[in-house]
Order: C-alpha cells, then structure tokens, then sequence
C-alpha cells in the first residue's frame, strides 16, 4: 500500500468553450471553487475531466517543494474525455465476444479479496458508476518538468454493461525531496446493466471483454516533480469509491480511498521527469512514440 504522501499540481485546462461570454463565464466559475483545509501535511491539488460541450479552468499558484496548504482542484468537462452517447454493442456481442447473454463468460470469478471486484450485482442493473478496473493503459513516463501527462484507458468492461459517459479526475501529492505521485482514475459516471451475470464486477474471463476505449486524459504541467520516486498510479477503487470520486468528494478522502485498499504493483509506473528527456507527446495510445502500454488488473 502507498503511503500517505502532500501532493500538488497545476489543473488541466481543456478548454472548448463557445464564445467570450460563455468562456468569461465558466472561468469566473472555477476561480470561485473554495479551497479545502486537510489533515495531511502538504499540498494536495486535484483535478477532473469528463464529457461535454463545457469546459471551466484556473490558475492555481505554484507551490514550494513544502507545501503548507491544500486546495481542491475545479471540474472541467471537454470532449476530450471520451463520448455521452450510448456505446453499446448488445446486438453484437456473441460475435465480437464470444459471451452468450444468457450464461457467464466461463466458470463464475470470485472475491476473494475485496480488490478482485468494484462490487457486487447481477440481472438488470440501474444506473451506477463504474471505475477502471482492468483493461489497457498508455501513458508517457519520461517528461521534463512542466510538462503534461498524457494518458489513455481501455477499459474491459463485461459485455452486459452498457457504458455511457465518462470521466476522469487525477490527484497528486508530493514529499519535499523524496518524490510526487499522480493518481489518475477513469471511470463510466452513467452506466447500466442487463441481463448481468453475478461476476459482472469481478475479474471473468478475459476472453469476455468488451473494449469500448480508449478514452484520453492529460494533466496540467507537473511542477513540483523530478525526483527519484517520482510515480504515475493507476488505482483500483470500488464502484462505491466512483461515485464519491464522480461527485468530486475532497481530494483528501479520496486518497484515503485509494490508500484503503492493498493496490497491486501493477498499478504503479515509475515517471522519470528530467529537463534532458525529450518533450512527450499531448496524447497518448498504442503506437504513439514515446508512450508505453501495458495491461492492468488481469
């Protein structure tokens, strides 16, 4: 488990507002989000992206490598995040999936740790949010200072769950000296079930896996990072944890969350921020030069 460490960054700005006086709008809207006081040493700075037509920045002061203070980060919506319209292949599935709607995808997973499932259900599932939890994830790990992360999702979801909007928020602490960590959680904020198995939360067979990604996410300049334990964290949360995380609970409780749970060590990437590493690129996905996939959570 990750310890508790301050964090602070600067918040993305995906901007796609339409017209001055909408943009004047959305901008005095984030400069009015209120500040958070936290028990954890530091500066704590986060940050959200999701679907839309809407976009609201601010500018949030650099902070010293000590910070003393947290703040909690302004939400942005942009197209970018990936698409509000429904994604789903019902009609399709047994083609491109192998999965009979009427059985499971093989013998059925269990939990036998809470990190084996984001949660529990089966039949017809109302609508509900649900995080990453498996799936491909491209990033660039070598950055100068300053620079943005990029980053993508695919996400494997089951082909019962018919995902429609999504999101993302990232959070990052730091300890003067030592390093930062940038956790960055994806998730669907709108999401439904039909005619569910009861491993539907859980890790069943990878051959059942719909794969409707990727979904692109990319910080605001890192400031504060270049340090040896400098890492990029792709937590496990439940889908409990999403939903607090889609209704922009305080940063801080949303590390307690992450902190909770025994993260596998796949989940942590090692970031090598250095002024002689060259520029990374705005986006990244498989292929892309100076991006690395990999698999998590399978």
């Amino acid at each position: 488990m990750s310890p508790l460490w301050p964090r602070t960054a600067w918040l993305p700005a995906l901007a796609l507002a339409v017209g001055c006086q909408d943009n004047y709008e959305m901008v005095t809207a984030a400069l009015n989000t209120v500040s958070e006081s936290s028990s954890i040493t530091g500066t704590e700075t986060d940050a959200t992206g999701a679907t839309g037509t809407e976009s609201t920045t601010a500018e949030v002061p650099t902070t010293t490598m000590v910070p003393t203070t947290s703040s909690e980060g302004s939400m942005s919506d942009s197209n970018s995040g990936g698409t509000d319209a429904t994604t789903s292949t019902t009609g399709t599935t047994t083609e491109t999936t192998g999965w009979d709607p009427t059985a499971t995808t093989g013998p059925p997973a269990t939990c036998e740790v809470p990190e084996d499932c984001t949660g529990m259900g089966e039949g017809d599932l109302s609508t509900f949010v649900l995080p990453f939890f498996r799936g491909e994830v491209c990033y660039a790990d070598k950055l100068r200072p300053g620079d943005g992360l990029p980053i993508s999702w695919n996400p494997c979801v089951h082909p019962c769950i018919d995902p429609k909007k999504t999101g993302w928020r990232y959070l990052v602490r730091c300890s003067g000296g030592i390093g930062c960590e940038i956790a960055f959680l994806q998730y669907y904020r709108e999401a439904t079930g039909t005619d569910c198995p009861s491993d539907v939360f859980a890790k069943f067979n990878p051959a059942g896996c719909k794969y409707i990604g990727p979904h692109y996410g990319l910080s605001e300049g890192l400031k504060s990072f270049g340090y040896p334990d400098d890492k990029l964290v792709v937590p496990f949360i439940t889908n409990e944890d999403a939903t607090a995380v889609n209704a922009l609970e305080p940063a801080a409780q949303v590390w307690t969350r992450i902190d909770g749970h025994m993260q596998s060590a796949d989940r942590y990437i090692p970031l090598s921020v250095s002024a002689d590493n060259p520029a990374p690129p705005t986006q990244c996905g498989p292929g892309v030069p100076g991006c690395t996939c990999k698999e998590i959570g399978f």
